[in-house]
């Protein structure tokens, strides 16, 4: 037991000297992330309709996803987000000393006004290299900013799987059979961002979770569609799997 708690401490001391602390740097009343392509069209003066919930009133947005399964609009291969994971980013931690041996920077990342750190992860840790770690940040505030263009209040997205290594891929594979071996997050390059849940911040007004899910998707496609980064929807693990391109 001794030797095992003197192992994580030298861990997070060795992750601590190898990254830099990732701060979002968000202004709460600047919009600049609102879509405005063709098929994504948002402004101030789009209403939102009510229905009745368990929970009282839920405004249902519109939303201007692609139609179609969102199976079929992300579904990135595993080897093509593979390739650009080992392009942007760092080589894979499978000891303790092979965090001494980083060539490429990583950051840590905390729970902030735009995303929220899941704090149960049970096999990822937060860091992400540079790259990743903003393209993260420009969705969450692209998400909240769409909210509020359209009449909506405040929202966050939550993050619930970030950098791996081998020790716990291994420890996941072992839970969830499903799970790859050859996993995009070893590289510090790609998180998963939930479609199930997210962090309602204002509760004068809630939203339904089938109109965030589809906001959420629509600010994915619209990253993937600027050549930003690969991604996949996950229906059993509800979440969207992206990796930085």
């Amino acid at each position: 037991m001794r030797t095992l708690l003197w192992s994580l401490i030298i861990v997070v001391a060795v992750l601590a000297v190898s990254s830099s602390v990732y701060t979002c740097g968000y202004q709460q009343d600047r919009l600049e992330y609102v879509l405005t392509d063709e098929m994504i069209v948002t402004n101030s003066n789009l209403k939102a309709s009510e229905h009745a919930t368990d929970n009282g009133d839920e405004h249902v947005m519109q939303t201007h996803i692609k139609p179609g399964r969102l199976t079929g609009l992300f579904n990135d291969s595993n080897a093509m987000q593979l390739e650009a994971a080992r392009a942007n980013g760092i080589d894979p931690i499978t000891d303790v000393r092979s965090a001494f041996k980083l060539k490429r920077p990583i950051v840590r990342l905390y729970t902030c006004d735009v995303y929220y750190i899941d704090s149960t992860m049970k096999y990822a840790h937060p860091y992400l290299v540079p790259k990743a770690a903003n393209l993260l940040h420009e969705i969450g505030k692209a998400f909240q900013d769409t909210i509020k263009a359209r009449g909506g209040k405040g929202y966050r997205i939550r993050v619930n799987s970030l950098l791996r290594t081998e020790h716990t891929v291994a420890k996941l594979r072992k839970r969830n059979a499903a799970a790859t071996e050859q996993s995009c997050h070893l590289y510090g390059t790609t998180f998963d961002i939930s479609w199930t849940k997210f962090d309602c911040l204002d509760d004068s007004y809630r939203i339904s979770l089938e109109s965030l899910k589809n906001i959420l998707a629509e600010i994915v496609y619209n990253f993937r569609e600027a050549n930003r980064c690969y991604a996949i929807y996950e229906r059993k693990q509800g979440c969207f799997h992206i990796t930085v391109r």
